[in-house]
């Protein structure tokens, strides 16, 4: 069984937000050699955020992320640098649940886009991590699991099985599963699981074509996932005829399956597939509302070729090709414009492509070299700056000392005095 140790360094955080032109770690990501020194800092002066950022970034590079944890949860846990550094070392932890969590807040609360972006992206990708990494508990739990009812409400829609010999319409047979889990999704007292936790499963217990159309396979799967019902089948045929074999088997008797029977011309393939839809919508006894009627019979796309690409880039997303993904998906919304999901789906992927290549041996020294030494660049004169460390109220001129004159004509300095006031813009390195 796969099991995934992550080992996630502040590089490979910052990798996810980018090279920044000010860069959320003050000073650069710092080595792990440095850790002694930082702690040292630290003790001095606690509760000092760049001390804090900086060695819980070292932290992470030593490969030491509960070290980090610790730190980044104590008085910085607010801060949004913090927290995304915080999310980073939960993932090393495989708490995968709380790194979303993470990442979630410092989307919903920082100022930086850059951090947003990062965020999103990130918790995606976690997402993934978390589905595989309960795949993957279910199926240590599967003795127990079987003792268990599965939720009746809860359908699981496996890929269907092509067995037809015109292999160009192969990926209607994934195509048809998601539009399946996206049409019984939508129809009130239906719980559909997502197919990609479906086809995790399948890939961790590497289920032959024969094995997923088999109801008893069907009902141990069914079991691991917590779904009551579950719908397989076999599709065959070519242009002249497709035939959609679907059954419905429950969960908790492998001799109870229900069928559906359909077959149509390629060309009408959408009709087909609403066909299969509202008869397993009717072989679970639920009464389908006009509303629920209209949205099962609107196809997310009206292009057969849009629709095959489309399958075909489920197919490499659910292989890990996100590249791959990302290219098919935007040649579905080239080839139909209307076809916003594919649209969708290929930012997605594009998404997943980059966080799949955040990884410590992927790093290069200009990542680095990309983040400042200091908040205002090496090239900002110290004395331009000074005035910024002065009290606060050495800065607003009183009552005793104030000149309207000067303010009205629009020459009002800071303090009784006329004053420059410089503007540093940090050139690009």
């Amino acid at each position: 069984m796969t099991r995934f140790l992550p080992r996630v360094s502040a590089l490979l955080l910052l990798l996810a937000v980018g090279a920044c032109a000010t860069g959320p770690i003050p000073g650069g990501v710092p080595s792990p050699e440095e850790i002694p020194d930082l702690e040292q800092s630290l003790s001095e002066a606690p509760g000092e955020r760049t001390t804090i950022l900086r060695l819980g970034a070292a932290y992470l590079e030593g490969d030491r992320p509960a070290d980090a944890l610790a730190l980044l949860e104590g008085p910085s846990a607010d801060d949004d640098v913090a927290l995304f550094l915080k999310a980073g070392a939960l993932e090393a932890l495989e708490e995968w649940e709380r790194a979303r969590t993470a990442y979630d807040r410092v989307r919903a609360e920082s100022d930086r886009s850059d951090l947003v972006t990062a965020s999103t992206e990130r918790a995606a990708w976690v997402r993934r991590q978390q589905l595989r990494s309960d795949v993957a508990m279910s199926l240590d739990r599967e003795a127990e699991l079987a003792d268990q009812a599965p939720d009746g409400a809860s359908v699981a829609v496996f890929p269907f099985v092509w067995e037809g010999a015109e292999t160009e319409f192969t990926p209607l047979s994934r195509a048809l599963a998601e539009m399946l889990v996206t049409d019984l999704g939508q129809v009130e007292g239906i719980q559909v699981l997502e197919r990609l936790r479906i086809q995790m499963l399948l890939d961790e217990i590497a289920l032959s074509d024969a094995d997923r159309v088999d109801p008893a396979t069907a009902v141990r799967s069914g079991r691991i996932l917590g779904a009551g019902r579950i719908v397989q089948g076999r599709m065959g045929g070519g242009e002249e005829l497709i035939s959609v074999l679907a059954g419905l088997v429950d969960a908790t008797d492998e001799t109870s399956v229900a069928e559906v029977d359909d077959g149509d011309a390629v060309a009408a393939f959408f009709d087909l597939q609403a066909r299969i839809a509202l008869g397993i919508l009717q072989e679970m006894g639920i009464q389908v509302s006009d509303e629920d009627r209209e949205r099962i019979l609107l196809p997310p796309t009206t292009s057969l070729e849009a629709l095959l690409l489309w399958g075909r880039a489920l197919e490499a997303q659910d292989d890990g090709d996100f590249a791959g993904a990302a290219a098919l998906f935007q040649a579905a919304a080239a080839e139909d414009p209307e076809f916003q999901d594919a649209a969708d789906r290929a930012v997605e992927s594009e998404q997943l492509e980059r966080q799949a290549a955040v990884n410590p041996r992927t790093f290069g020294s200009g990542v680095v070299g990309g983040l400042p030494d200091d908040p205002l660049g090496s090239r900002a004169d110290p004395d331009r700056v000074r005035i910024a460390y002065q009290p606060i109220e050495g800065l607003i001129p009183g009552p005793d000392v104030r000149d309207p004159g000067p303010e009205l004509l629009g020459n009002e300095g800071i303090g009784s005095g006329t004053t420059l006031l410089d503007i540093i813009l940090r050139l690009p390195r």
